[in-house]
């Protein structure tokens, strides 16, 4: 059985990791220190989820329109570029005076940079890994991220107590440009992977959502996280007035998910593992303390652990010429429908308490995984080809 360990033998992977790792870190710490500011001056659950789902949302609009620049530019060019770019548009959010809606649109300036980012890492991957290596090396990918999210949660929560967000921002400002250097050093150049221009990125995306090998497998990536996506809109209003919990709580959130990875790839019970997610939210019906909302968290991320069996199926649908594109797409639709599940929670949670809206996330994501999850062992493609028409 692939392990962890075979994805790190290759000689680009450390560089890879390390790069994601740093950049995410320096970014969740920022956003985290602006979400918690936000509450604490407005005291409305939509307005602090908004500034986290302006992070998110415009993921969404780059993956349909940019995507199929990752085909176009070669991998490391591309990856180094969004990193450089980035760092400047957090360098503008240190600027003394910045207006709030300034901030916000700069923030969402990075997020219309990730999906080209992601989506060229991963096509990249894919170009030098094989197979099961690949899905590993996504599961990784993810368990890197909610080690960053820990690891930015008690960054943020510090140095916002000790010095405030600009000193964050600059932070995350080089984060971005460390990850520049060492892909730029530890990654090898390749050319562009499309032999011809890439289809326009909305209908590509349209061509994906009909086909019906494709459809229920992207919507089973998109829909349940966007359900689970509740919980850090909601982890501040449900944890008020102790900022402690909060903290707790994400991190949870955050420690669920490795935990899901690790044990992913022993999955064989897809549709039970996947229910996991919407029975743990469901218990949020009962109201339960803090002390007890950290656990019931923990189990309801472990519906992730599917995640891996999906990448597999994704893995074999793919064409290869046009493969970055599509997994732009995946990627930054992904984000998008997360932040949009942010900001309906945060609306929700102001006509309903938030643990009435967490359960009815529970309700949404057993429904998706009763509906959609049967149906993503298709094994043909019909409507996405890998030229244009």
């Amino acid at each position: 059985m692939t392990t962890y360990r075979d994805v790190l033998r290759h000689r680009e992977m450390p560089a890879v990791f390390f790069a994601h790792g740093v950049s995410l870190t320096g970014s969740v710490a920022a956003e985290v220190a602006l979400s918690v500011l936000v509450y604490r001056r407005t005291a409305s659950p939509l307005l602090s989820a908004l500034t986290l789902a302006c992070a998110f949302v415009p993921q969404a609009l780059s993956a349909v329109l940019l995507s199929g620049v990752v085909d176009r530019v070669p991998a490391r060019r591309l990856l180094v570029a969004c990193d450089l770019l980035c760092a400047l548009l957090v360098v503008g959010m240190t600027v003394p005076g910045t207006p709030t809606a300034v901030l916000l649109l700069l923030a969402a300036g990075t997020g219309i940079v990730t999906p080209l980012f992601g989506g060229a890492r991963s096509a990249m991957l894919a170009d030098v890994l094989e197979g099961e290596v690949w899905v590993r090396a996504r599961s990784m990918m993810r368990v890197l991220s909610q080690s960053a999210l820990l690891l930015g949660f008690a960054v943020g929560g510090l140095v916002l107590a000790a010095v405030g967000p600009r000193t964050l921002l600059v932070a995350d400002a080089v984060s971005f440009l460390l990850s520049a250097l060492v892909l730029r050093l530890g990654t090898s150049e390749r050319p562009a992977r499309a032999s011809v221009r890439s289809r326009v990125s909305f209908r590509v995306a349209g061509d994906a959502l009909r086909d019906p090998a494709l459809r229920p497998l992207l919507l089973m990536t998109w829909l349940p996280p966007a359900c689970v996506s509740a919980v850090d809109a909601l982890a501040t209003p449900y944890a008020t007035p102790d900022t402690t919990a909060i903290g707790l709580l994400l991190a949870a959130a955050a420690l669920g998910s490795i935990l899901s990875e690790v044990l992913g790839r022993h999955v064989t019970r897809a549709r039970t593992v996947a229910s996991l997610t919407g029975f743990g939210l469901l218990l949020f019906a009962f109201h339960p303390p803090v002390w007890l909302a950290i656990p019931v968290v923990l189990l309801a991320m472990q519906g992730g652990a599917i995640g891996q069996l999906l990448d597999g199926r994704l893995l074999a649908l793919l064409p290869e010429d046009g493969r970055g594109q599509l997994l732009a797409l995946q990627n930054g639709l992904l984000m998008g429908i997360q932040g949009v599940g942010i900001a309906i929670a945060g609306a929700l949670a102001e006509v309903w308490p938030p643990y009435v809206v967490l359960a009815g996330a529970g309700a949404v994501d057993l429904l998706c995984v009763l509906l959609l999850l049967p149906q993503t062992s298709r094994r043909t493609v019909n409507a996405v080809p890998s030229r244009p028409s």
